[in-house]
């Protein structure tokens, strides 16, 4: 029995499952409407929401897991001991360039008191002044003609962060190279993903992209230094691919006269896992937990299970509840009107068209800016604005949750003028 379910369906009951589909449907059997909600069904009735649905969530978890580390990142570089203030102790380094020019935005107060040797390479702290350096120090019986003893001291370690990561540090450049190592891998895996799609279909990429990104999403609680910080996130950053399935497989079950609503609302909902992943990892995993006395080099790691969990259930439940297309299983290229087998020459083609050149370097400049901001935000808050940890996430959350309604805009306004000036050019 379970063999007969598994099989292709013949014709006679594509035909009668057609009739049943729960979507308003075009020649095509695409839906020719996205009614959120209608989501009941077997996959022969339902078979486009299931795939709207499934490519929004995958797409999104893909996001919150790619994302994870990065609201982490000061507390990862803390537990590899990169911070400046673990590598360079202040009492024993106090010249450093990172200290001499640090200043507390949260109290204002300055590591050099009373100002440095030069404004732009200092490579001292300013002496503190005669008068006060030789002024008595108050105390219990003195209170007036005396400075207080914090007055007297010519470096101030006390104002500096808990891990000092500010420019020209070797934990600033391990955290903004591995964010570069997350991007550069997605970049290729998506222009390799065209040619994958055709020849595997959208849930089996997509159920493998899960299972092989929450692999190294689980593998990042082991994080002991630059070198396998920067490699895990590398390979995490092959889930940012994700993306080009949720747009080829919505494009397969979703007619053109809704098609750009469709894309566009289950890639920014997906994209919200960018900005979710920020306060998420942070306020709903780490800090409870590291607020509970679990130490801090625990927390996190421990933290970084559960989208890794979440990735892979989601790619095991895609594989056993949904269809390539509306009316089969597995794509097939033929659907697409392509008569010859995928290749790797099709870039070639795809690529002598212009208006896709422009895209490219549209989307580059969008989502460039959107990956940068995922990627830094919660550290920049906390390295230069001294934010706790809670707020700073919070904060650069809201950046990505602008994808909960700015994409599903984009796609309506594409639509509305797809059907009165067409795909010009």
């Amino acid at each position: 029995t379970c063999r007969a379910c598994m099989r292709t369906p013949t014709p006679e009951h594509l035909q009668a499952a057609m009739s049943e589909f729960k979507c308003a449907v075009d020649q095509n059997n695409k839906s020719t409407e996205l009614p959120l909600w209608r989501i009941g069904g077997s996959v022969q009735q339902n078979p486009h929401m299931r795939a709207f649905w499934a490519s929004t969530i995958s797409f999104f978890l893909a996001f919150l897991g790619w994302f994870a580390l990065a609201p982490l990142a000061l507390d990862v570089a803390s537990s590899m001991g990169i911070c400046e203030n673990q590598k360079f102790p202040p009492a024993d380094w106090p010249k450093q360039a990172a200290y001499l020019k640090f200043k507390n935005l949260a109290s204002g107060e300055l590591y050099c008191q009373y100002g440095k040797d030069d404004e732009k390479k200092p490579t001292d702290c300013n002496d503190v002044p005669t008068d006060i350096a030789t002024a008595p120090t108050c105390s219990e019986t003195m209170t007036t003609g005396c400075v207080e003893a914090d007055q007297k001291l010519k470096y101030r370690p006390l104002v500096l962060a808990d891990c000092v990561c500010t420019g020209g540090t070797e934990c600033k450049d391990v955290i903004a190279n591995a964010g570069v190592a997350s991007v550069a891998s997605t970049i290729f895996v998506r222009v390799a993903l065209g040619t994958l799609l055709e020849r595997f279909g959208p849930v089996n990429v997509q159920t493998g992209l899960m299972c092989f990104g929450g692999f190294w999403v689980a593998l990042a609680g082991a994080i002991t230094a630059p070198w396998n910080y920067t490699l895990i996130r590398f390979f995490i950053g092959c889930a940012g691919a994700t993306f080009v399935t949720n747009q080829f497989w919505c494009s397969l079950m979703f007619a053109p006269s809704i098609v750009g609503t469709a894309n566009a609302t289950a890639a920014g909902w997906g994209n919200l896992g960018g900005g979710v992943t920020q306060i998420f990892m942070m306020s709903v995993l780490f800090l409870p937990m590291k607020n509970n006395g679990v130490p801090a080099d625990t927390a996190w790691r421990v933290a970084m299970q559960v989208p890794a969990v979440l990735f892979i259930l989601t790619g095991v439940t895609m594989k056993l509840l949904c269809w390539d297309t509306p009316t089969a299983k597995r794509f097939d290229v033929l659907v697409t009107g392509k008569t010859q087998k995928p290749s790797l020459f099709d870039y070639v083609e795809v690529l002598k068209d212009p208006r896709v050149v422009v895209m490219i370097f549209q989307y580059s400049a969008c989502f460039g800016t959107e990956l940068a901001m995922n990627n830094q935000l919660a550290t920049h808050f906390r390295t230069y604005f001294q934010m706790d940890a809670a707020s700073a996430s919070t904060l650069a959350g809201c950046f990505g949750l602008m994808n909960l309604f700015a994409r599903s805009l984009g796609g309506i306004t594409s639509d509305i003028l797809f059907r009165k000036f067409g795909f010009r050019g």
